[in-house]
């Protein structure tokens, strides 16, 4: 396993690491959740390149024994291999060669969009879709790429009193995750899955640390809100919900925005909206905020599988 400093290193020196190559992420991860430990693999190459596969064993157990399934990363938020400078294919190979010699038997990927590769035949792909939105530092400027319905929807918010925040206390982070809860019963199984309040709890915990809560608020109730991840360049957008008695008042777009203002004039370049899971909505409301589609993968490998 490689040192806390050389991990930071790795990824700070990264273009594309992300959040979710972070040591912050991993420890959170094992924090909330006793069954998932650190794996994850560190990697010098003859030309001195260096990179990081953020890797988590899961742990369970099973009629006669105890199973372990490797993730990068788990909830299919972006891992797979990121590097200090662009890794060349023979280091690919080397590196997943090295993954599935050891004593790992089966493995699931999500790769990073922003640095793929191409990895062995023995690993069978999934297709997969992200937006993102290229942040010039100028505000104004991506403004006029933003849709004009979606304009009229943040006019509209304003005109309705909604007014946006970030979060200070943990009774905010309780208070979302009070009306997350409640959404979540009303989704039922259209909900991907569910995080336990230990999850909040740690991101309030590490919010000087790359997390932000923000908020939409009417005449002072929460009705809204999103959280995002800041590493390096890029915003990421992680969960977030709007109140359905609220839908008319277009909180979302109004967070968005604000969202995107604080990115451009913080020298942040990519606004990165996450998967969509494909729901039509979704994408639309993303591309209405001049959003780009961007394709790619998640694998999966089982030991003995030859493709």
């Amino acid at each position: 396993m490689p040192s806390q400093s050389f991990w930071e290193e790795v990824i700070k020196n990264s273009q594309n690491a992300t959040f979710f190559h972070s040591p912050v992420w991993m420890r959170i991860l094992e924090k909330t959740y006793g069954h998932f430990k650190n794996a994850t693999k560190g990697f010098i190459f003859n030309s001195s390149n260096r990179a990081i596969f953020p890797l988590v064993a899961e742990h369970s157990r099973g009629m006669l024994f105890k199973k372990t399934k490797h993730k990068s990363m788990p909830f299919g938020v972006y891992g797979g291999v990121v590097a200090e400078k662009k890794l060349h294919q023979e280091e690919v190979d080397a590196l997943f060669e090295y993954l599935t010699s050891i004593s790992i038997t089966n493995m699931k990927i999500v790769e990073n969009p922003f640095e793929q590769y191409t990895l062995p035949r023995a690993f069978i792909e999934k297709s997969m879709v992200t937006h993102f939105i290229t942040l010039p530092s100028d505000f104004e400027q991506l403004m006029k790429s933003i849709s004009r319905g979606r304009i009229r929807n943040i006019k509209t918010a304003q005109k309705k009193g909604v007014t946006i925040r970030l979060a200070s206390s943990i009774e905010d982070y309780e208070n979302y995750y009070y009306h997350y809860q409640k959404r979540q019963d009303q989704w039922g199984e259209e909900a991907a899955v569910s995080y336990p309040w230990e999850l909040f709890l740690n991101f309030f915990e590490c919010q000087k640390q790359g997390i932000k809560l923000w908020l939409a608020e009417k005449k002072g109730n929460i009705i809204a809100g999103i959280i995002a991840f800041y590493y390096n360049h890029t915003i990421l957008l992680w969960h977030g919900y709007t109140l359905p008695e609220y839908l008319d008042c277009y909180p979302s777009s109004l967070l968005h925005l604000a969202m995107l203002k604080d990115g451009c004039e913080n020298g942040y370049t990519i606004y990165d909206l996450n998967p969509s899971i494909g729901r039509p909505g979704v994408v639309q409301f993303k591309e209405s905020l001049s959003a780009k589609r961007l394709d790619f993968k998640a694998y999966r490998w089982k030991k003995g599988y030859k493709g």
